[in-house]
C-alpha cells in the first residue's frame, strides 16, 4: 500500500464500495456523497428560471477540466472526460474548459503512433506541457471570472498536478485581468524560479530554494485579483511533474488555504514507481475541507482512460467524484450524467470488475531508471 500520513479507516458506503479513507479535517458531516446512476443528479431545481431576473444575476461555475498524461478526447474517455460531458450546458449557469493531458502537444500533424512517441517522452519525463497547460486554465479564468462566480477545477494524473499548480498560481499571484495576458509568463517565472538559499537559512543549516515569496506578495497586491478556487475534485495525482533531474515543485500546490474544497480520488494498487501518488496536505490547513479516498485499482482504474468494456472499476470513483462535486453544488446535466454512468458498455461502475495489468516490459524496464 502506498504511503499516507496519519492513520486511516475503512469508509463504507453502503451497497457496493469499500475504500480507505485519509482522516484530514473536514466541515462537513461524516460519511460519503455517492450517486447512483437512479439518483437525481440535477441540482438545477433550487436554482432560479433562466432568463429570469434572479438568474442574470446569479454567479456562474467556471469549470477547468484537464485531463492525464497522454490521454486526450477520444473513444476511451477518462474520468476527466465524463465529468466534462456531464456539466449543465446553461452558459448562464456554466462555463467550461477542457484541455488535454501533458504528452499531447506538438502531435498535429502525425499520422503514425510511433510518431507521438518523441512527444510523449518529453512531457513524462521533463514535464513538458504542464506551462501550456496552467497557462490555457489561466487564461480562460482571467477572461471570464466575475465577482462571486465559482470555480470547479478537475484533473486527472498530471493534469490533476497541472490544476493544482493553477491554484497555487491564484493563491500566489491572484488572477490577473483579462487585458493583461502579457503578464502571465512573467508571473509564472516567479512562481517557477528557485532563489539562492537566503543567508540566514544557511545559517541555520539549510538550502531551501523556492521563490521570491515577498516579490509574489507585490506583484498580486499590485495586479491580482483575489479568488478562491471552490472545488478541487483530483483523480490519482502523480508525484511533481518532471521525472528526469530535479523535478518541478511548486509551493502552494499540496496545501492551499485559497481552495474551499479538496476531493481526491486514489489508486490503491498502483505499483510503478513513476505513478507514485502526490498526496494532499491539509492537516495544517483548517480553512479547507479534505477528504482522500483509496480506490481498487491501478491508475487508470481510478482515472479512466481504458475502452468503456474495461472501464467499470473507473466508474467507481467517477461516481464517488460526481456526488461529492454535485454536493459542493456542481450544476450537471442529468441525463447527460446518466449516460456517462453507464457508457457504450452498458455496464455501470463496478468495485469487483477485474483490474487490468499494467506492468509491461516496458514499465519494467522504466522501473530501472533512477
Amino acid at each position: 500500500m502506498p504511503p499516507f500520513p496519519g492513520n486511516v479507516r475503512l469508509a463504507d458506503h453502503p451497497g457496493w464500495v469499500s475504500c480507505v479513507a485519509i482522516p484530514i479535517h473536514r466541515r462537513r458531516k461524516s460519511g460519503f456523497a455517492c450517486v447512483s446512476p437512479m439518483d437525481d443528479l440535477s441540482p438545477d431545481s433550487a436554482l432560479p428560471p433562466a432568463g429570469s431576473a434572479q438568474d442574470n444575476d446569479a454567479p456562474r461555475q467556471l469549470v477547468v477540466c484537464i485531463d492525464g498524461t497522454s490521454n486526450r478526447f477520444g473513444d476511451q474517455p477518462t474520468n476527466v472526460v465524463r465529468l466534462y460531458r456531464s456539466l449543465s450546458r446553461d452558459p448562464r449557469r456554466v462555463l467550461a474548459y477542457y484541455d488535454q493531458g501533458v504528452g499531447t502537444f506538438g502531435l498535429k500533424e502525425t499520422l503514425f503512433e510511433w510518431q507521438k512517441f518523441p512527444s510523449r517522452i518529453a512531457g513524462l519525463a521533463f514535464g513538458w506541457g504542464l506551462k501550456r497547460n496552467v497557462e490555457g486554465a489561466y487564461r480562460f479564468l482571467a477572461e471570464h471570472y466575475r465577482p462571486g462566480d465559482q470555480i470547479f477545477l478537475f484533473g486527472f494524473s498530471r493534469g490533476a498536478y497541472a490544476v493544482r499548480v493553477l491554484a497555487a498560481m491564484l493563491r500566489a499571484v491572484g488572477l490577473i485581468d483579462a487585458h493583461q495576458p502579457h503578464l502571465f509568463d512573467y508571473a509564472w517565472t516567479l512562481l517557477t524560479t528557485r532563489m539562492p538559499p537566503r543567508d540566514e537559512d544557511k545559517r541555520a543549516g539549510t538550502r531551501r530554494r523556492g521563490p521570491d515569496f515577498g516579490l509574489l506578495g507585490r506583484f498580486r497586491k499590485v495586479f491580482g485579483r483575489q479568488v478562491k478556487v471552490h472545488f478541487l475534485g483530483l483523480f490519482d495525482t502523480v508525484t511533481s511533474v518532471g521525472w528526469v533531474y530535479d523535478p518541478l515543485t511548486v509551493p502552494y500546490s499540496s496545501n492551499n488555504e485559497m481552495v474551499d474544497v479538496v476531493r481526491q480520488a486514489l489508486a490503491i494498487d498502483e505499483c510503478r514507481c513513476f505513478f507514485r501518488q502526490n498526496l494532499w496536505f491539509g492537516e495544517k490547513d483548517r480553512k479547507s475541507d479534505v477528504l482522500q479516498v483509496w480506490f481498487p485499482g491501478m491508475h487508470s482504474d481510478v482515472g479512466g482512460g481504458y475502452a468503456p468494456k474495461d472501464s467499470r472499476l473507473a466508474l467507481v470513483a467517477f461516481t464517488w467524484m460526481l456526488g461529492e462535486a454535485l454536493e459542493a453544488g456542481l450544476h450537471v446535466d442529468p441525463a447527460r450524467s446518466r449516460d456517462q454512468l453507464r457508457a457504450r458498455s452498458k455496464q455501470g461502475p463496478d468495485p469487483t470488475a477485474p483490474i487490468l495489468p499494467v506492468m509491461t516490459r516496458p514499465w519494467r524496464l522504466a522501473e530501472l531508471l533512477p
